[in-house]
Formats: C-alpha cells, structure tokens, sequence
C-alpha cells in the first residue's frame, strides 16, 4: 500500500515542478513584450471609447462580449481619465501553467495603474500567438479616487 501511494506522490511532485518551471519561463520569455504592450494598450483604452478596447481584444474575447457590454464596463472606468503610469505588470504563474492544459496560451498580469482622477488596480489576460498579444480579459478594480487639494 505504501509503495504506490509513494509513486503518486512523486508524480504529483514531478508534475507540479514541472509546471512551475514552465510557468517560470513563459515569465522569462514574455514579461518584458508584454510590459510595453500592456503599457500601450493603456494608453490606447484610456479614452474609454469601445472601438479603442474593442481593436485590442483577442477573437475569443471578442466572441464573449457585445457591444452594449463593451460600453457598460467602460462607463464605470470612464471617470478614472485618461491614463498616466504604471508599475511593472506581476505575472501570474497559475495562469501559465494551466494554461498547458488549454487550447492556446494565455498569460496574466496584474499591476496598479494610475489615472488623472485616481489609481486602480488592472489584471489582464493576454492570448499569445505568433510573438503577438492580445487582451482575452481585462478589468480595473479597487479604485481610489484623486486626494484633491484643500
């Protein structure tokens, strides 16, 4: 009994450390592209028109949302303004590793970002192909207004 569930555990290491070390190269390989197309992209999607997000979607992305949603998500963002700086995007090692067991490579990052009226945390998605990126999902979250001078 003992010797098979020593096996097992063996393989679940093996397997988990061979994820690991992928996840960790795909880092290698990808963060600093993606740094400065992330930062592109938030220059680009900070005039919160939805042809602006809407041309960096990836067809995956594209085929999940309408129109009418694109615009919804967008209004809420709208009153953060345009788009100032960044921190360098963390990459995500789970996405990367599960994404072994999908059909095309996916990479996600976080980072605070900041706008002309406050800062917020941004977590994209990106669809990898061909050394090309694309955004599969983006959001903005915990958004902290401007402190405005008294």
């Amino acid at each position: 009994m003992q010797q098979p569930l020593r096996l097992f555990i063996i393989f679940c290491l093996l397997i988990f450390g061979a994820l690991y070390y992928y996840a960790y190269q795909q880092d290698k390989r990808h963060s600093q592209k993606a740094d400065v197309y992330l930062k592109r992209v938030m220059q680009d999607v900070s005039d919160w028109q939805p042809q602006s997000l809407w041309s960096h979607l990836a067809p995956a992305a594209r085929e999940r949302v309408s129109r009418k949603q694109l615009e919804a998500v967008l209004k809420q963002y709208r009153r953060l303004g345009g788009f100032m700086d960044m921190d360098p995007p963390r990459f995500s090692n789970l996405t990367a590793a599960l994404s072994v067991f999908g059909s095309g490579q996916q990479l996600s990052y976080s980072f605070p970002a900041r706008f002309e009226q406050g800062s917020a945390l941004v977590t994209a998605t990106l669809d990898v192909g061909d050394g090309t990126y694309r955004l599969y999902n983006f959001s903005i979250r915990s958004v902290e207004p401007k402190a405005t001078a008294r």
